[in-house]
């Protein structure tokens, strides 16, 4: 089961383009139909559904940060909330202990991908993607080649969704992976999208920036902005499961983990 993330990224405004109709053309047994579009939202006691919207068979709606009062709020301060999108024919307003399992769709292969961007002045960014509810005893290893230079700001941002409505804080951790040095230990919550700035770390083209978090989960980011001439980037890494084709793809995850884990603690 999957959800579509809907944030803002410091001066940019999210958005999210949902698609009615089935992710490929050979297992879908019966005709889409019009659905109801639900958001969620946690005010860190509870999961808040809410019926907001309806989408039509076989076409495609856009919902923007804009429509949702919940990011206007100063509360967060570097971090932004989270509000996760989904196509479901059920009509949901109510309140979770955790995330439901929500099903409503036979065709599963690939996910029901969404368009989920950003945009500041006359310029966007966006990648086709989901998320789904990271498990708490999780870790996080990941690469950021991503810096670039000269006008351009760089963040890591860090997208983390749980199951449990508890907003909870962790560490990340920032290391040169040229030597092992650690250079900064940062604070991350659950829930958020967790904007880092970079650019502080003077990270030269030839270092390999890398970022731990033995105790939380979740989507890295790397996000680009000029404000001088606007223009945008978004790229995110892969997990490292993603490097092993064949075989058990978590236990290679597992060990590259523990392999990297070692030289850096």
């Amino acid at each position: 089961m999957s959800f579509s993330p809907l944030f803002n990224i410091l001066d940019t405004k999210g958005f999210n383009i949902l698609a009615n109709f089935p992710p490929n053309n050979w297992e879908i047994k019966e005709k889409i139909k019009t659905n109801n579009v639900v958001s969620f939202y946690t005010n860190g006691k509870k999961w808040i559904s809410k019926n907001i919207s309806k989408i039509e068979s076989n076409s495609f709606k856009r919902f923007s940060t804009k429509e949702f009062s919940i990011f206007n709020s100063k509360e967060f301060d570097s971090f932004s909330p989270v509000i996760l999108l989904k196509i479901t024919n059920e009509i949901d307003n109510a309140e979770y202990d955790e995330l439901p399992n929500i099903i409503s769709k036979k065709t599963e292969v690939p996910e029901w991908r969404s368009t989920v961007g950003y945009k500041f002045k006359n310029t966007e960014t966006s990648y086709q993607g989901e998320i789904n509810p990271f498990p708490q005893k999780a870790s996080l290893l990941t690469f950021h080649p991503f810096i670039q230079h000269k006008h351009i700001e760089n963040f890591l941002i860090f997208l983390n969704i749980e199951k449990s409505p508890i907003i909870r804080e962790s560490t990340l951790d920032v290391f040169n992976g040229n030597n092992m040095n650690c250079i900064d230990r940062v604070l991350v919550k659950s829930n958020m999208a967790n904007i880092i700035p970079i650019d502080k770390y003077k990270f030269k083209q030839s270092d390999l920036p890398v970022f731990c978090c033995k105790n939380m989960a979740g989507i890295p980011f790397g996000f680009g902005i000029n404000k001088i001439h606007p223009m945008l980037s978004l790229e995110h890494t892969h997990p490292p499961s993603s490097f092993s084709l064949h075989g058990n793809r978590f236990l290679t995850q597992k060990n590259i983990k523990g392999q990297w884990f070692k030289y850096l603690y």
